[in-house]
């Protein structure tokens, strides 16, 4: 027992930021474990996992609004399949002089989710996002000459293995890991998707509030023009279809425990898919796993593997293990060095438009 207090003093003490996820209960550890893998589209979701998870419905609720206020819980709504919704989508690094300057620049395109400053030449890393009937390539150009970029390389994917990370909290025995590859498939567009289904994935895209009857909270607080049941009956029909991949809580990795974080790059010489499936995609630590398109002479570190560690001690350990198993010796370690921006892209608004008419 002695022993054990004293690595959680030690623990504490090395990593503070860690501190509250140490500390709190078994009840949260489910909780959070549960909520990253999906909420029930139903009118009072929060009621049915309450039951599932034998607690009080209020103690649930309230669970959940700490969760939120201590930032361990980033925001709870849908995520979709930009590909199925009409929307192209790839990772773009630039090598900018002035990283602070440029990423207000780049983050204030609509399309933008993801940006970070990374240990490289290529110092900015960022996905976009937009309307397959616009140039992507056009349009990152002209992101390009906003920021006065040195470089850049865009690197869209040709095969995506795994998506979505699940954390681990506490000691939780139902935790259900995240560790199996997803589909290579990626659900066909609809054009033009009808008007009720625009309507749903706008309100789906909201974040969650942690009341009773939430969805016809979002409704009537985002003016929203279809009723309860028609949101529920077509949120569930995307679902199906798989447009709708999940509807969930995401977490912040880091108040999360999860404080070590690096996107690595790797050659694949010699790798077969199934080499990659089997010692990549079924790694726990790995939330996101894709082939990329390379740029000969910039960029030719095709597959781009996501992990997540609980230090810096771990995710070196992790790292190596992954070369000693496939073999490859030649990869890039991208550390985070800065988050700037990391928020979903809102579908089928017209900040795209107006972000267009403003940089023509």
């Amino acid at each position: 027992m002695l022993l054990d207090e004293f690595h959680r003093q030690y623990t504490l003490w090395l990593y503070p930021e860690n501190q509250y996820m140490l500390m709190h209960s078994e009840i949260h550890s489910k909780i959070l474990n549960r909520v990253q893998r999906d909420i029930p589209l139903v009118s009072n979701p929060f009621m049915v996992l309450a039951e599932e998870l034998s607690l009080d419905t209020d103690a649930l609720m309230d669970a959940l609004k700490e969760l939120k206020a201590r930032g361990i819980i980033r925001n709870i709504s849908g995520i979709f399949e930009a590909a199925s919704l009409g929307y192209a989508s790839t990772l773009v690094a630039f090598e900018v002089r002035d990283p602070e300057s440029a990423q207000s620049i780049i983050n204030a395109h609509p399309g933008v989710s993801h940006n970070y400053l990374r240990n490289h030449r290529f110092n900015l890393w960022f996905t976009l996002s937009m309307p397959q009937e616009e140039d992507i390539y056009s349009t990152t150009s002209k992101i390009a000459a906003l920021v006065h970029a040195r470089d850049y390389i865009i690197l869209p994917t040709t095969t995506r293995f795994k998506i979505g990370v699940h954390f681990k909290i506490g000691e939780d025995s139902d935790y259900e890991n995240n560790s199996a590859p997803a589909s290579h498939h990626v659900p066909k567009a609809v054009f033009p998707l009808p008007i009720a289904e625009r309507e749903a994935v706008r309100l789906l895209q909201k974040d969650l509030p942690i009341e009773k009857n939430p969805f016809r909270a979002i409704i009537e607080r985002s003016e929203g023009r279809i009723n309860e049941t028609i949101l529920l009956d077509i949120g569930n029909a995307l679902k199906e279809r798989g447009v709708l991949r999940r509807y969930s809580a995401v977490l912040r990795h880091h108040k999360a425990g999860y404080s070590a974080n690096a996107m690595t790059a790797w050659k694949t010489d010699g790798l077969t898919d199934d080499d990659i499936v089997s010692i990549f995609g079924k790694n726990a630590h790995i939330s996101h796993l894709y082939i990329r398109r390379i740029t000969p002479g910039k960029w030719e570190y095709p597959l781009f593997a996501m992990i997540h560690a609980k230090s810096d001690a771990e995710l070196d350990s992790i790292i190596s293990a992954l070369s000693f198993a496939s073999g490859v010796k030649d990869y890039c370690v991208l550390k985070t060095l800065q988050e700037y921006k990391k928020e979903r892209v809102e579908y089928f608004s017209e900040e795209f438009a107006k972000w267009n008419k403003l940089n023509d």
